[in-house]
């Protein structure tokens, strides 16, 4: 035991140094001040915006569609003149917003013909903030074409509710999960449940990476320095020796992907607001449904992570012996991230278990896979499938360990590599 912690110390001072936590504290900063910065920026498009109304009929109605801009945070402010001299001024201003109501507006919706409200917009990017202001006066134009409508109809029905003669049909929908329902569309539970995974693959995909990466380079670093055999002519076990590799590599990318996870959830919430869970309205029904994870359901999914981890490493630590130097161990581990990318894709568009028997061997057959779908079988308790996940994935996790243990316990270590394109002299 003695051994095994000096070893692990060893490693350890040799994965977490200065270089790697300061990037790792700036990149973690850096995160939580983008969220932040872009956040409030977003925060603007609640602000209220200029627009320029040339109103030509100065009806009822036409002020009825000033009024609604003033309600849906807009400044208008009315000015003469054609359309040319309208958009010039804008041009000349800040104001990029110009809404053009012709003459005879009022006269044409009183005799039941359709009448154009025109607006130009003037681009000067293509961000997301720049259309913004541009999709609010369309909604408000719906708006105002919405209550018209309305009106026309009492009008000429006699006064008839609207609502009855244009939404005969009301849709109620109810969402079944297990033996629980609620009032609640499936698409607003679907939406929940993204919100509360979302940082699940993020977590899942900067800890096998990391730690990929560290142990790989751990290898190859000591094969390159011929510390590796010094370190095999010690009085030490060979299961020892990747234990303590495979451990020290896991905890320092727990450490490093905690921080980056910290920061970029601090980029989330600056960058929403905050909002990531459930509406107020829906709150009830989710509730009902029993949707979340509690306390053992966060250890069931440690577990499968953790796994998923070990099978990283164990991967990681099979391909790093192949490596004759540091360079070469990027290329060689590429499959660990092609095999980690494809259940992660095919989980976020792919309805898994109704999918095709092919596309289903794919996506279990990679152990990762189980980590990704684990959050998603925790909130529908389905336990039984993350638990015959987790058994899998350590079976798996065993078959690698006792390969890399294998690989280690001879002296090929020393010598082997991949000899690709290589002719031998």
């Amino acid at each position: 035991m003695k051994k095994f912690r000096a070893l692990l110390k060893k490693e350890l001072k040799e994965l977490i140094t200065l270089q790697m936590v300061l990037p790792l504290i700036i990149g973690s900063l850096v995160f939580a001040m983008l969220g932040n910065i872009i956040g409030s920026e977003t925060k603007k498009m609640d602000e209220p915006k200029k627009i320029f109304v040339v109103d030509n009929d100065g009806s009822d109605a036409s002020r009825l569609v000033i009024t609604a801009l003033e309600n849906s945070n807009f400044i208008p402010e009315v000015i003469s003149g054609t359309k040319d001299e309208a958009i010039k001024k804008a041009g000349s201003s800040d104001i990029s917003l110009v809404l053009m109501i012709d003459e005879g507006f009022e006269e044409g919706i009183n005799d039941l013909n359709k009448q154009e409200i025109k607006t130009y917009t003037i681009v000067e990017n293509f961000s997301i903030t720049a259309g913004a202001s541009s999709a609010k006066v369309g909604a408000t134009i719906n708006a105002i074409n919405n209550y018209l409508g309305n009106e026309l109809i009492k009008q000429y029905s006699g006064g008839l509710d609207p609502d009855v003669i244009k939404y005969p049909v009301i849709s109620i929908d109810n969402t079944i999960i297990g033996e629980k329902s609620a009032v609640i569309s499936p698409s607003e539970v679907t939406s929940f449940i993204m919100s509360q995974t979302l940082f699940i693959p993020i977590v899942m995909f900067i800890i096998i990476i990391f730690s990929s990466q560290m142990i790989g380079v751990s290898v190859a670093s000591e094969k390159e320095n011929k510390t590796l055999e010094t370190l095999l002519s010690t009085p030490v076990s060979r299961l020892t020796l990747v234990t303590t590799k495979m451990l020290a590599a896991a905890v320092a990318a727990l450490i490093m992907a905690s921080v980056y996870m910290l920061g970029f959830s601090y980029y989330m919430e600056g960058l929403t607001g905050g909002n990531l869970s459930a509406e107020e309205s829906s709150r009830g029904a989710i509730s009902q449904l029993g949707l979340s994870i509690g306390t053992t359901g966060y250890i069931m999914l440690g577990i499968s992570l953790f796994l998923s981890i070990l099978i990283a490493l164990a991967i990681a630590m099979i391909l790093g012996a192949f490596a004759e130097d540091v360079k070469k161990v990027q290329g060689l581990l590429a499959p660990i991230i092609f095999l980690i990318m494809i259940p992660y894709l095919f989980s976020m568009f792919i309805d898994i278990p109704n999918s095709s028997i092919f596309i289903r061997l794919i996506v279990y057959i990679i152990p990762f896979s189980h980590t990704f779908l684990a959050a998603p079988n925790i909130f529908l308790q389905n336990y039984n499938v993350i638990y015959m996940g987790a058994a899998y994935q350590f079976v798996v996790f065993m078959i690698l360990a006792v390969i890399a243990t294998r690989i280690f316990s001879s002296d090929k270590i020393l010598t082997l590599k991949l000899n690709f394109g290589k002719k031998k002299s």
